[in-house]
């Protein structure tokens, strides 16, 4: 993977929204490669494709590419808010590349990828909408909100500068991929879950600490009144994807 971005491409445009996506696109389509299956190309989509900017020749995944100068926090700006969520009812979300850069080098010090079926209503917020005497009124955006999906979907491609071995990317996606076989509702209580677990922090936990997020997990899924019967069930189904090992009666530990 080239991690410098060539600057020739942004000749002659002077927005710096314009400039970095001249800048950024052909570099993903040169240098991104399928995290869901073996293929190192990823082809570039009509530039009015829906959602997706690339797509693997070989599996047909999606992808689309945001990116940015400053580091990546918890969220990134997204484009059309009503075709994401239309995608994502259709189980139709693209995987996303998150990638920061930095200038005036055009420099590729960060990239990160999320998993499609990690991304659900929730994590998808609406801006607001253009005003009536915008060019194009009415139209909204979103913001894309990773900090509510777990680190397990978060899959660093390059760190600081450094590039990760693909073989370890493509591991990781492995690990995580099997959620994608679960409907909508269920996906969206193990990530949940699992979010959870993570921010306990400890190597081993008890269901009393997973308890202690039933509140966050009420506001998430208001539809529920049996939330801690609910947390137990996804403890196991998180054990049954390997993420989770039982230690004993209400003891867990992470694998």
């Amino acid at each position: 993977m080239n991690l410098r971005l060539s600057a020739l491409f942004a000749e002659g445009y002077k927005s710096p929204s314009q400039r970095a996506r001249r800048v950024t696109e052909p570099w993903g389509a040169e240098n991104l490669y399928c995290c869901s299956c073996a293929s190192d190309d990823l082809d570039s989509l009509p530039n009015n494709a829906h959602v997706s900017d690339l797509v693997c020749p070989d599996c047909a995944e999606r992808y689309q590419l945001k990116s940015q100068s400053k580091r990546i926090g918890g969220s990134v700006l997204g484009s059309n808010y009503r075709k994401m969520l239309e995608a994502i009812a259709a189980d139709q979300t693209p995987h996303f590349f998150l990638l920061h850069y930095q200038l005036p080098a055009w420099l590729v010090r960060d990239l990160m990828l999320i998993p499609k079926f990690t991304i659900t209503n929730s994590v998808i917020l609406p801006r607001k909408p253009l005003g009536e005497t915008a060019r194009r009124k009415h139209w909204q955006g979103y913001t894309l909100n990773f900090s509510l999906i777990p680190d397990a979907a978060k899959i660093s491609l390059v760190a600081a500068g450094v590039e990760r071995d693909p073989a370890a990317v493509r591991a990781d996606f492995a690990r995580i991929a099997p959620v994608r076989e679960m409907n909508t509702d269920q996906r969206g209580w193990t990530l949940d879950v699992l979010r959870c677990v993570e921010k306990i922090g400890a190597a081993e936990f008890t269901n009393d600490q997973a308890y202690a997020f039933e509140g966050r997990l009420s506001a998430l899924h208001p539809g529920n009144r049996h939330v801690r019967d609910k947390v137990r069930q996804q403890l196991q189904v998180l054990r049954d994807l390997g993420f989770l090992e039982h230690v004993e009666r209400g003891r867990w530990r992470r694998r």
